[in-house]
Parts: structure tokens; C-alpha cells; sequence
């Protein structure tokens, strides 16, 4: 091999293991509070709940709501797109982006709901062999 293409695929290796880390870590990322986003200019995790009467639409194709995090912090939420119809139902609510003027921009919505297969009372009448 010639020292050439010795140097392209050294460099090509870099380039790749740069982009595997750099995606590891977004991955990777836990969740913080509101204080902890506000403090980084990363975009983050923020994990809590939908602040009941808050949904407000601003347009076509974007809306916003006010989201208590985990250590009561309230903050209002900026996001494009429709708003999920299991919103303010949600057991928890991750936000990823960023704090920017007082308000948090959430570049994606993860919304998590109770699961529907869960039994609410576990039936006498069934008998274990």
C-alpha cells in the first residue's frame, strides 16, 4: 500500500470514530432540569409533565405549553409541528433542544402513556395450575 492511501484511510478511520462518538453522546445524553439547560448552550433532555390549561397554538404548525421538570421548575415549551393529542394524558413528557429568552425550544416531543394493556384489577376467578 502506498503511503498515500495509508494517509486517507488513517484519516477516513478518524472521521468515522469522531462521528460514532459525537453520536454515542447525544444518545447517551440524561435528562436535566430547566436550571441545568438554561446554564448550557448543548441542546439537552428535559423529563416532567404538561401543565394542565397551558397548550396555546401559535400558527400553523406551532404551539407551545408550559412543562413542570422533575424539580418542580416551570418553563413554557416552543415546538413545531401538530400537537400530541395525548399531551396533557402523558405519564411523562421528554423534551429535547434548547433554553433560548426564557423559554425552552424542543426541537423533539417524546410524550409517554399509561399503557392501555395494563389490567386495572387482577381477576379472582382465575384459577393457577
Amino acid at each position: 500500500m502506498k503511503r498515500y492511501d495509508k494517509t486517507v484511510l488513517l484519516l477516513l478511520l478518524v472521521v468515522f470514530g469522531v462521528g460514532i462518538f459525537l453520536t454515542a453522546r447525544n444518545a447517551m445524553s440524561t435528562y436535566v432540569t430547566f436550571a441545568e439547560a438554561q446554564a448550557t448552550d448543548r441542546a439537552v433532555q428535559v423529563k416532567g409533565l404538561a401543565v394542565e390549561g397551558t397548550v396555546e397554538e401559535l400558527g400553523s404548525e406551532k404551539y407551545a405549553f408550559k412543562m413542570e421538570d422533575n424539580n418542580g421548575d416551570i418553563v413554557r415549551v416552543v415546538a413545531s409541528g401538530e400537537i400530541p393529542d395525548n399531551l396533557l394524558e402523558a405519564e411523562s413528557i421528554v423534551v429535547k433542544g434548547k433554553y433560548q429568552n426564557n423559554e425552552f425550544i424542543a426541537q423533539n416531543i417524546l410524550v409517554k402513556c399509561p399503557s392501555k394493556y395494563e389490567a386495572e384489577e387482577h381477576p379472582d376467578d382465575i384459577k393457577k395450575e
